[in-house]
């Protein structure tokens, strides 16, 4: 495949991998899975003897294996890659090139789509990401640079509706939440109420842009308690097998979750939040602009439409900040909002967290009654 034009984040030519200097490799704790024509080529690989111990012991074939998803590496005793030397680098790409990696090892934290446009997103689960995000002054932009993915992740765009209002209808979404005279809740809700909008135009077979917001948001919504409630509950559902669990129970400690007290302290902590980090909105729309992107929101496969998506997306953006502000309540500085942060989304951008708030929100749970944005 030749070289194409594909959208991607303005921060995207700027990523380094951070190598032994990262605290949260992605290395660690995820299951790497091959496709069988991977397999098959690491199982033949040429390579040095003790490489090759190395991967015979660690490559092993799936239970019910498919050609996509085929085989997997076992992880070590401490969860990390048995690749994973401790200088950082990985000793397969070292031996034998960056070819030899696994299509999920050799992007990430790109991530190409297709299906809608040509695009190319990058990874908040990346704590190289993460800072690239914080340390931005500037509103995120998109521009357009040519790469070549070969085939991989890259079918030919559809011909459909959602394919005609991609473009125009996230554009405009995005420039609603990098309204930087308002405040960053009052932007979501004003971007959910735009998406019911484009939920009618899409019922109706209508494609285009963005369509009138209506009145504005209201900016001095205090905090809905409810939601704050249900966001705890969400966090207690996950245990040590999620990435985001030590900072969500760190957080749980310092905010007494299970106290009458809770949204009291976290009202205390937001003030303590804001004091610690001033720029605080700037970052957090820049993460969520990202997260928007790369989800390829309001549109998903879930069945759901575009305002559930995105109501989702604002219970997204709740859950993050109850962690981040319990979490650096007594971590106050950059690197632990950051490592919280990207452990945040490599839950939300790789397990099925979203589409089960966008479904929950769609059949008219109680989810669909808080506002999330006021978190």
């Amino acid at each position: 495949m030749a070289e194409k034009l594909f959208t991607v984040p303005d921060i995207y030519p700027d990523f380094k991998c951070k190598i032994s200097d990262c605290r949260q490799s992605c290395c660690h704790g995820w299951e790497i899975t091959l496709s069988m024509k991977e397999y098959f080529e690491l199982v033949g690989m040429d390579c040095d003897p003790e490489l090759r111990k190395r991967l015979d012991g660690s490559v092993y074939i799936v239970d019910h294996p498919s050609p996509e998803r085929y085989a997997a590496i076992a992880k070590r005793y401490d969860g990390d890659c048995p690749m994973h030397d401790s200088n950082g680098y990985c000793s397969l790409q070292c031996c034998c090139g960056e070819a030899a990696l696994t299509n999920v090892c050799r992007f990430y934290p790109r991530s190409p789509r297709t299906r809608h446009a040509l695009e190319c997103s990058v990874a908040a689960s990346c704590e190289g990401v993460c800072e690239l995000l914080f340390a931005k002054k500037e509103p995120l932009s998109f521009i357009k640079i040519p790469l070549d993915f070969g085939d991989v992740f890259t079918p030919s765009p559809d011909d459909d509706t959602v394919t005609k209002s991609y473009v125009p209808v996230r554009k405009g979404l995005v420039s609603i939440m990098q309204k930087r005279c308002m405040p960053l809740g009052a932007r979501l809700s004003l971007a959910v109420s735009a998406c019911e909008g484009i939920d009618a135009a899409l019922q109706s077979g209508r494609d285009g842009g963005l369509p009138s917001q209506g009145g504005a948001a209201d900016p001095y919504k205090t905090t809905d308690t409810a939601a704050l409630r249900s966001a705890v509950k969400l966090l207690s559902g996950f245990d040590f097998r999620h990435s985001v669990y030590p900072f969500a129970l760190k957080a749980g400690e310092n905010l007494a979750f299970s106290s009458d007290d809770f949204p009291k302290n976290y009202e205390a902590a937001k003030v303590k939040f804001a004091e610690t980090f001033p720029d605080w909105e700037r970052m957090f729309e820049n993460v969520l602009v990202n997260h928007f992107f790369y989800e390829g929101l309001p549109f998903s496969d879930d069945g759901c439409l575009p305002c559930d998506n995105m109501k989702a997306m604002c219970a997204v953006y709740g859950l993050w900040r109850l962690v981040a502000v319990g979490y650096t309540l007594t971590s106050p500085d950059i690197d632990s909002l950051v490592d919280c942060t990207a452990a945040f989304f490599r839950l939300a951008e790789n397990s099925p967290l979203p589409d089960n708030l966008a479904k929950a929100i769609h059949s008219k749970s109680e989810l669909s009654e808080f506002d999330f944005t006021t978190i």
